[in-house]
């Protein structure tokens, strides 16, 4: 660092180094909190794994559908036989950690059920059309039982007409 500044020349090279030297650290601790941010990753996601258990969500028509389902599997299924505090404390585990990871996670369940539903309600299409067949590349004659077809897979035995 310069110690005696004599023109103004030399004032800018001072004020542009300092800006440079400025801008080198933060820089400089952006990349320390980032490796913070790296190294405490595990803690905070064991905290949050803790928080999706411990805290019930915000009320609404998810949690009531999840609790009134936990409750049943759970309460009155699985725990049945159970002391009074494992069916007091696993359910509202069980239906805390549920709401949470749903709410978490709602768009990609949304958009896989809705992908699913697509599939299943697709439309195939029909070989006829307006009264007129499709023409379809020829394929192999298969015989069965001494009948000869070219629809493929399907055998189709002769029409046989009583006059």
């Amino acid at each position: 660092m310069k110690t005696k500044l004599e023109s103004l020349d030399d004032v800018r090279a001072e004020r542009a180094r300092l800006k440079n030297q400025l801008a080198l650290s933060q820089v400089k601790m952006r990349k320390d909190i980032t490796a913070i941010k790296t190294e405490i990753n595990p803690a905070r996601q064991a905290v949050g794994a803790l928080r999706d258990l411990l805290t019930t969500p915000k009320k609404g028509l998810l949690s009531v559908g999840v609790g009134i389902g936990v409750d049943i599997l759970l309460k009155r299924g699985l725990l049945a036989r159970a002391g009074w505090l494992p069916r007091l404390v696993v359910p509202f585990v069980a239906r805390n950690l549920a709401t949470n990871l749903i709410y978490k996670n709602r768009t990609s369940l949304l958009e896989n059920a809705l992908m699913w539903v697509k599939k299943k309600t697709e439309k195939k299409p029909d070989l006829k059309t307006d009264g007129q067949q499709k023409f379809l590349p020829p394929a192999k004659d298969v015989v069965a039982n001494g009948y000869t077809s070219s629809a493929g897979n399907q055998v189709v035995p002769p029409v046989i007409s009583v006059n």
